[in-house]
């Protein structure tokens, strides 16, 4: 982790999950709670839902957003958070430090093994897999246009990994249980989607379930090894997802037993390795919304004035922002922030 004197950085109050309960249910009732309101309007009355809404492709409108909207409520959780400080420091995460650039090619390079290794393994297996994978260069070709075939694929990336992930890892201060909310979460959230696509889809979800919990097991590890970077989930994501669509396997339920094992093989070769690498301790979870407010938020002269915890800290201390007392602000951080150059033991 990026160590900090704790002399010389701006006192954080140490909340926990409630002060910041608020965003939570907005989050769940802007992701959950519009599809599946959604999906119980299709099952409760088919042609009147067909008639006001349209029919349930990806060009309907009200599908775009409703599949974007996780991160229409996350981004909206930023600004209410911290204004567009909020949202402009959620997108510097985005810049990869130079440590990040190998770490980022290395995960995708094993993830171009992981789908390769599951048309293999289920063979073994005798799992019944495509005749020939795709021609390289429509590999390529059909690589590229996943990230817009997938339409949920950014979405989740921004909700589900760039804030309730964060959030869970405030509540619990533990990967496993941050890891197993969001796969979970992320499960109901496409629920509707299963149930509506095919039966075969709709029985497999309690795999697919445990597969995106041992997924988010391991992002909540990579994510905060790149300090609430989600590009660490989105781009080896992108390419583990890929596997079906090269022609490298089908998806049903045996392939999806094969990729739960290996996942859960990966996992644990990700946690010994980050372990080792920072010698026997896990970097500590990154949290929604310190995770926001590094350094750069409360610099002097900070280019776009907010309205977090720390910024309102910051204006108390330099009078940058009228209307703030510094007396409430010594009060709101008599908690001092722990030192981060300490690592805790987190499972």
């Amino acid at each position: 982790m990026t160590m900090r004197n704790s002399s010389t950085t701006t006192p954080a109050v140490n909340h926990r999950g409630t002060p910041y309960t608020k965003y939570l249910i907005l989050f769940l009732a802007l992701s959950i709670g519009s599809v599946w309101a959604l999906a119980i309007f299709f099952l409760a009355n088919y042609d009147l839902a067909v008639s006001v809404v349209g029919e349930l492709k990806l060009t309907n409108p009200v599908v775009i957003i409703i599949l974007h909207s996780p991160a229409i409520a996350a981004l909206l959780i930023f600004a209410l958070y911290d204004g567009w400080r909020g949202i402009t420091n959620f997108f510097r995460t985005l810049v990869p430090r130079r440590t990040d650039l190998r770490w980022l090619a290395a995960l995708m390079a094993i993830m171009v093994a992981y789908i390769f290794a599951v048309r293999y393994v289920g063979m073994l297996f005798g799992i019944p897999m495509p005749p020939e994978p795709l021609a390289p260069v429509d590999m390529v070709l059909t690589f590229l246009s996943m990230f817009i075939m997938e339409i949920g694929m950014l979405a989740i990336t921004v909700g589900w990994y760039g804030f309730f992930l964060p959030f869970m890892h405030r509540v619990t201060k533990s990967h496993i249980w941050s890891g197993i909310a969001t796969g979970v979460g992320i499960g109901v959230f496409v629920a509707p989607g299963n149930l509506f696509s095919s039966f075969e889809l709709a029985t497999a979800w309690p795999i697919y379930v445990a597969q995106l919990s041992v997924l988010s097991i391991g992002m909540s590890m990579l994510i905060s090894k790149g300090k609430g970077n989600v590009l660490f989930f989105l781009l080896p994501f992108w390419v583990s997802a890929s596997g079906s669509w090269l022609d490298l396997y089908y998806f049903n339920t045996p392939t999806q037993l094969v990729q739960l094992g290996l996942f859960s093989a990966l996992v644990m070769l990700l946690r010994f390795v980050l372990k080792r690498q920072s010698g026997g301790q896990l970097d500590a979870p990154f949290s929604f919304p310190e995770y926001l407010e590094h350094e750069y938020t409360v610099a002097k002269r900070a280019p776009i004035a907010g309205k977090g915890d720390r910024s309102r800290e910051h204006a108390a201390r330099t009078g940058v922002l009228t209307g703030v007392s510094p007396v409430s602000s010594v009060s709101r951080s008599a908690e001092p922030e722990p030192d981060e150059s300490v690592r805790e033991g987190i499972v």
